[in-house]
């Protein structure tokens, strides 16, 4: 390997480590302190290097939430893709609790992932990012497919549907609302809605 290119790979490794370093930053930022806590000179101190070094390596602060929300979606992705069931009740039922776990189990996650101000630029980050919607979509369509849900269906409305029911009702127990509207009954609020939700699409 030539001098120059073996520079060059190392040059790009030490970009590599420290966007790593930036997003690791930003991260415990987020958790430990909520949206307050991000700011470019914050993330500077922890990865010591100036404020206008973390724009080398990503174009804004909202770039690197992005790539934060991404992960978020990831290990949800990886969550729902673990969700097993036998027939369709079994499987929307077993992604509507994955859903769910992983929202009271990730709460600084879900907020960040959930928590976008309508604006051009969000919508774009959640076009890219709502792919997790998509494992939701494949099981509702293959229960179409194999006669277990109502013929007719929309798929891409029917998944919608579940969603938001889903998504609603973790947010709430998210947020802490339940908690105090239903101390002690959470999850069996959550039972509920997602067992009329499932009941809404069978045959």
């Amino acid at each position: 390997m030539s001098t120059r290119k073996a520079t060059a790979e190392k040059r790009a490794r030490g970009r590599g480590g420290t966007r790593a370093r930036i997003l690791a930053a930003a991260r415990k930022l987020w958790f430990a302190e909520g949206p307050a806590g991000v700011t470019a000179r914050r993330i500077a101190q922890a990865v010591g290097c100036s404020p206008t070094a973390i724009y080398l390596h990503y174009r804004n602060l909202g770039e690197v939430m992005e790539q934060l929300r991404l992960e978020g979606h990831a290990l949800l992705a990886e969550r729902l893709r673990a969700a097993r069931g036998g027939g369709a009740r079994a499987r929307l039922e077993a992604l509507g609790r994955a859903y769910y776990r992983f929202g009271v189990e990730n709460p600084r996650f879900y907020a960040l992932m959930f928590g976008l101000e309508p604006t051009p630029a969000s919508r774009r980050a959640v076009q890219r990012e709502m792919f997790t919607l998509m494992i939701l979509h494949e099981a509702v369509r293959d229960g179409i497919a194999r006669g277990e849900l109502r013929a007719g269906l929309d798929p891409m409305v029917a998944t919608n549907a579940l969603w938001a029911q889903m998504h609603g009702v973790t947010s709430l127990a998210v947020s802490g609302l339940l908690l105090e509207t239903a101390a002690g009954h959470p999850e069996a609020i959550f039972e509920a809605v997602l067992g009329s939700a499932v009941e809404g699409v069978l045959r």
